[in-house]
């Protein structure tokens, strides 16, 4: 048997990495005498694999390669995108012949896809688009070798993960043109759901599962309270940021963050600022920003500043009594280890994952954050958490429980 896992990540993604290796764990699972071969955005060349499973490139990493010129990556997204809209749209000996003419990486995963006896994307937040020409970039590509593969007429399954927005109708036809032809779609909250309906997609045909981060359980490897320097009584809180707003907005948000942080540390505990992710991918390295947010802090905090495998860094979320999180699976590796959370909103997984554990009450939207907001929601955590900790332990397990049921589902669909 045959399975592509398409759409993975960078593994400097410690979220995504994670994402990766439980569904990779978990596909394994469901068939373990099955060749698994990943489709994602790290080069083969410098990452032939990923926890032992082969890597061989992707679509979607051949056309957006930074490592090229501008130029080049337009080119190749024109050359690619006509020539997989052409090829879905062929009957299959004439699809396989275009398909070979495509260069080497981008074939390997399209000869790769129509030749599975599965698809499974993984989960995630990449099925979105942003106003203008990039959102259509960005769905078109995502879901290609999804068309490729149900045009050969493999399965495809969507791993529990979020949908939307999409702010075009264009966008929204395409999205549920491929979903409605999906052997399941798991969406991971409520407000996914919704944008899924609001592609046309039967309600009986969209699943509610849960976040595949909550079944993501490394053993621990790093001694981090030697490594930090912190005693065993010291409390430990941690914080994870990231860029995402305008660049005034962006600064208010690192200023008040360390507004906070310098609050946090005048009770006696230390911050530990925690980079969930350290990719130059897209400029995305939260270390950037969290050096900011350093500099702004009248009492420095403890930084990670080195690129930590997402294993190890799970374990230092354990070592924490509080997290102030804005990368969401930073909170979602705290709550597994019952750490309790307060969540910085910038997309709706958060929201929507937060209020089925029953924890709205601990989310502030990303453009909202003040010191004093911020602090009315951590003081109380500080002083006590038990009311916290006891909805963790009434809803916790059972959607643990639920994170862990996609191998079933997987064979279900084969």
């Amino acid at each position: 048997m045959n399975i592509v896992v398409i759409n993975a990540y960078v593994r400097e993604n410690a979220g995504d990495a994670a994402l990766l290796s439980v569904c990779l764990s978990q596909v394994r699972e469901a068939f373990p005498d099955a060749d698994v071969a990943v489709a994602g955005m790290e080069d083969a060349a410098v990452h032939p694999e990923f926890e032992g499973v082969r890597n061989i490139g992707s679509l979607r990493r051949y056309v957006a390669d930074g490592t090229v010129s501008l130029p080049r990556r337009l080119m190749r997204k024109a050359l690619v995108g006509m020539a997989g809209a052409v090829a879905v749209a062929l009957p299959r000996p004439l699809r396989r012949t275009l398909l070979r003419a495509l260069p080497a990486e981008a074939r390997r995963e399209a000869e790769a896809v129509s030749r599975a006896d599965l698809v499974v994307s993984m989960g995630g937040g990449y099925v979105l688009a942003r106003p203008g020409l990039d959102g259509y970039q960005n769905v078109f590509f995502v879901l290609l070798p999804a068309l490729l593969a149900q045009k050969a007429g493999v399965p495809v399954v969507w791993a529990p993960q979020s949908f939307g927005p999409f702010p075009a109708a264009a966008q929204r036809r395409l999205v549920g043109h491929v979903m409605r032809r999906s052997a399941a779609v798991l969406a991971r909250e409520d407000v996914s759901v919704g944008e899924l309906l609001a592609c046309g997609i039967p309600e009986e045909h969209i699943e509610r599962a849960v976040d595949a981060g909550f079944a993501f359980a490394p053993g621990r490897a790093v001694a981090w309270r030697d490594r930090l320097g912190v005693g065993p009584g010291e409390r430990l809180v941690g914080v994870t940021a990231r860029r995402w707003l305008a660049p005034t907005a962006q600064d208010r948000y690192e200023r008040e963050l360390a507004r906070t942080i310098d609050a946090v540390q005048a009770t006696g505990a230390r911050v530990v600022l925690i980079p969930q992710v350290s990719t130059d991918y897209l400029g995305d390295d939260d270390r950037v920003c969290e050096r900011r947010i350093a500099a702004h802090c009248t009492s420095g905090p403890l930084m990670v500043d080195e690129v930590v495998d997402y294993r190890d860094l799970k374990g230092l979320y354990d070592e924490c009594g509080l997290l102030i999180g804005t990368r969401f699976h930073s909170v979602i590796f705290s709550l597994t280890s019952e750490v309790p959370c307060v969540a910085i909103e910038y997309e709706h997984k958060t929201r929507g994952i937060m209020a089925d554990l029953e924890l709205s009450a601990w989310v502030l939207p990303i453009a909202d954050v003040t010191h004093e907001r911020l602090w009315a929601l951590v003081e109380p955590l500080l002083e006590d958490p038990g009311p916290y900790r006891a909805l963790l332990d009434k809803n916790l397990p059972g959607y643990v429980d639920r994170a862990l049921s996609l191998p079933a589902r997987l064979r279900e669909c084969v």
